[in-house]
């Protein structure tokens, strides 16, 4: 079946692919096509965001693995990287998330070969670029300007890893790219990318393939804003006084010379508290935004679409709520939305709870005597794995969900401080009464015991998360009755 290549470039494309690999994680769906996989175009290789998102890639990954194929559930989406998809394990290329840049580490006056140039190809150069962006190094990205890096990503196309992407590109994959405009990278990536993969006259392998490809685009406009130093201060800093208008002329110039997009999807918002101005490296790490998990379900719904959807005129969308409300739960998006992804994030966020607080101490229930649940989670490496997504401080989905709380408009689905299951999820509680607890410690152990009688699979990671499915689904249709 075919696969779906998405490219994250930049470092609002690295959150966005953060966000999308949490709903693949609580078993969102998506369709028409049996495998994912993200590359990440950041010259930034210390970059805090991106190497985040490749470290959760990486763990969700294994995750996965040891699952094997499976049609729905927890982690069941196949995410691979650019190397593991080669047919013949031939890979000549790194096996990473991320494109390999080489480790671009000097200013961008060595890397156009400013002092070779002779007197008029300077004045040029110098016309066309500020003496801050000719000594900036390259090595921390292109720090909010795409005139930089359209000629440092130009270089891109003819790159191995490129042309290993090609050389596996078939007939029936899809591409989709999530960018912001208002900044360096995503503003150059996005529209050269395309218009390499859409060139007719492409020298790459499967062009023709490429050219046909059914694409789709999320076009990320302002959403923060960062400090900016006192007025005579010294300071290494993006101004993001610029971002609105840079995101003007990015979309006058997608208006008039983008091509070959089938689906594009607009996504932004008003800037609240400014965030630190880190300009790259490792200190660049923002917390996850919702303007991030709203364009992730952008990918989801351009999956959605079939092949003559998408084939007659150009998609464009636009996301909104159904009210302007800074705390955002799943009542105020639309039923569709509701429907792709409420009940799987609440049942992730029941399973996540319930094993991070209580499995310990479920050593004798049957669930977990069957498989020596204990012993495994003591000795296997899968399930330090599993720790890891959930409770990494780095880069875990519990951390996620707390990043996503601390904006001004913030993701708000879930009591992120409520111990009590009948009262986590924001928009709907458990009725409860003398004779009727709910959702608690004891109806999980039963529903966990039930489900374990009808697997068979012996293997205590397989076994428990089929376990936790199936007593989540329960749990949340019989008890919870979310619609």
């Amino acid at each position: 079946m075919a696969k779906l290549f998405v490219f994250g470039i930049g470092g609002t494309g690295s959150r966005v692919i953060r966000s999308l690999v949490m709903l693949m994680a609580a078993g969102v769906k998506i369709k028409n096509c049996d495998k994912i996989v993200p590359i990440i175009i950041d010259p930034d290789t210390q970059n805090g965001d991106m190497n985040r998102t490749v470290e959760l890639l990486k763990t969700y990954k294994h995750l996965h693995d040891q699952l094997g194929k499976r049609e729905e559930g927890f982690f069941h989406t196949n995410i691979s990287t650019l190397s593991s998809i080669a047919g013949d394990g031939a890979a000549k290329i790194r096996d990473s998330f991320v494109y390999d840049f080489g480790g671009i580490n000097k200013p961008f006056k060595d890397h156009v070969g400013y002092n070779q140039l002779d007197i008029d190809s300077q004045a040029l150069v110098d016309l066309l670029f500020t003496p801050e962006n000719l000594n900036n190094s390259l090595d921390v990205g292109f720090r909010g300007s795409p005139n930089v890096g359209s000629v440092v990503l130009n270089e891109i196309i003819d790159s191995p890893e490129m042309r290993f992407f090609a050389s596996n590109f078939q007939a029936g994959d899809r591409i989709f790219f999530v960018s912001s405009i208002f900044g360096g990278t995503g503003a150059a990536g996005f529209p050269l990318l395309l218009k390499n993969f859409k060139d007719v006259h492409s020298t790459l392998p499967n062009a023709s393939s490429l050219n046909a490809a059914l694409t789709g685009a999320m076009v990320v406009l302002p959403y923060f804003s960062l400090e900016q130093p006192a007025a005579g201060v010294e300071a290494d800093f993006i101004d993001s006084n610029t971002f609105t208008t840079k995101a003007k002329d990015a979309l006058s110039y997608y208006q008039n010379h983008l091509q070959g997009v089938n689906a594009t999807y607009y996504i932004g918002d008003t800037p609240d508290k400014p965030l630190e101005n880190n300009p790259g490296r490792a200190s660049q790490r923002n917390d996850a935004h919702l303007i991030e998990l709203l364009s992730a379900l952008s990918i989801i719904d351009f999956m959605d679409y079939t092949d003559n959807d998408l084939t007659g005129n150009a998609l464009f969308h636009e996301f909104g709520l159904r009210e302007d409300v800074d705390n955002v739960q799943f009542t105020h998006f639309d039923q569709e939305t509701r429907d792709r992804v409420a009940k799987q994030l609440i049942r992730f966020h029941y399973f996540a709870r319930y094993y991070n607080n209580y499995v310990p101490a479920d050593a004798q229930a049957a669930y977990a005597k069957g498989v020596d649940l204990n012993g495994a989670m003591r000795n296997e490496p899968i399930f330090k794995e599993l720790n890891k997504f959930l409770s990494s401080p780095e880069f875990g989905y519990e951390s996620w969900l707390k990043e996503l709380s601390r904006m001004e408009r913030t993701f708000s689905a879930f009591h992120l401080n409520e111990p009590d299951f009948n009262r986590m999820v924001s928009d709907k509680q458990v009725e409860t009464g003398f004779l009727n607890k709910g959702i608690h410690p004891g109806s999980f152990v039963k529903e966990l015991n039930r489900a374990s009688e009808s697997i068979s699979d012996r293997e205590a990671f397989k076994a428990t998360i089929k376990a936790f499915e199936i007593a989540t689904n329960n749990l949340v249709e019989d008890k919870l009755k979310y619609s």
